[in-house]
């Protein structure tokens, strides 16, 4: 019986989703979203003034808004659970990125080329 990819996805995300590194991710953004509410209000309000004179660059100075960004950016990320939350967020990816990996090897590892350039299923 062939199990339908959508089927194959949510059991997927489910395994991921109750993973201790995914949970503790999801802890620590409720943590940092209600910790560090004003460094995060800070860092919204300059990137969006930022973006918004980026569009005017060549007709004003944007130099302070730009070092403006990157020390409120900087305070930001300095905070410890803001570090882990990358940390886990890219041994995360990491693990999908492995995965999707195999996914492709093992689909291409049963395919072959054959002499007249179609595609054919190897039958193991």
């Amino acid at each position: 019986m062939v199990i339908p990819l959508e089927d194959l996805i949510d059991r997927y995300i489910d395994e991921l989703s109750n993973d201790n590194d995914f949970i503790e991710l999801i802890e620590l953004r409720k943590t940092i979203d209600e910790k560090y509410k004003k460094e995060i209000l800070i860092f919204k309000t300059k990137e969006e003034a930022y973006l918004e004179a980026e569009k005017y660059q060549g007709y004003i100075d944007i130099s302070n808004l730009r070092r403006e960004l990157s020390q409120a950016k900087a305070n930001l990320y300095a905070k410890p659970e803001v570090s882990l939350y990358f940390d886990l967020e890219r041994k995360i990816q990491d693990k999908i990125n492995q995965d999707i990996d195999r996914i492709k090897k093992s689909v291409s590892n049963k395919f072959t080329l054959s002499s007249d350039k179609s595609i054919c299923h190897k039958f193991k």
